[in-house]
């Protein structure tokens, strides 16, 4: 599997600046990227592009040489976590936020419980958060709630905006194992962040950005 950003162009609508510009980049099966840069340098919307929620005004998005763009298919392929948890966030229980993709994927609801099961042990949290109103819950637990609601459908591509913020330790190692066993199961993991010290022992490439351009990208193992 092979994720590759063809000279990419994207500019917000109503700004005259470009987000992003001549941007080229290839990703591939089993590594782990980190995307890192100023504030302002493009790291959100590479992500965005990257996973097929923002459309560039030039260049393409392609997954194994196809475009992304315009195929329902390539959604199950991504699971993109945003930096602020609250922009993903809107069925009322805990339990509904988490069902709601697969469901669209897969209507066997035992299948779907025992993933729910599955992934609550993971990060071992009690069964009765599922009729938590997601509202009520903290700003940590509304991250992992979001997440789980991502990796329940089994994204390839995980496409990770500050994973770590304001989330416990313990949680935190619970992500970066999921980065792990993602990039080991051919996977790719894309992930933003200005901290590169706490995401050195698990990424691949560091990638620089600076006024929506590749700057610098240094292979770390």
């Amino acid at each position: 599997m092979e994720l590759y950003l063809d000279n990419v162009y994207y500019r917000y609508p109503g700004s005259d600046e470009y987000a992003l510009k001549e941007l080229s980049y290839r990703f591939v099966e089993g590594r782990t990227y980190l995307i890192t840069g100023p504030n302002g340098s493009g790291k959100t919307t590479l992500l965005l592009v990257s996973s097929g929620l923002l459309k560039p005004v030039k260049g393409d998005v392609l997954l194994d040489k196809v475009s992304i763009y315009g195929k329902i298919e390539y959604r199950k392929i991504f699971g993109v976590l945003f930096q602020n948890p609250d922009l993903m966030l809107f069925n009322p229980t805990v339990y509904d936020e988490i069902t709601y993709s697969i469901k669209q994927i897969n209507g066997d609801l035992r299948k779907i419980d025992r993933e729910v099961d599955k992934w609550l042990k993971f990060f071992e949290l009690d069964k009765n958060i599922l009729g938590r109103q997601v509202y009520t819950l903290s700003y940590g637990y509304k991250k992992i709630v979001a997440l789980i609601s991502i990796l329940i459908y089994g994204p390839k591509i995980l496409v990770l905006d500050e994973p770590h913020t304001n989330l416990a330790k313990k949680y935190f190692n619970k992500i970066k194992e999921i980065i792990s066993i993602n990039a080991k199961n051919n996977g790719i993991n894309i992930i933003a962040s200005h901290s590169i010290s706490i995401y050195k022992d698990i990424a691949d490439y560091i990638i620089m950005l600076n006024n929506g351009s590749v700057i610098k990208s240094k292979k770390l193992r």
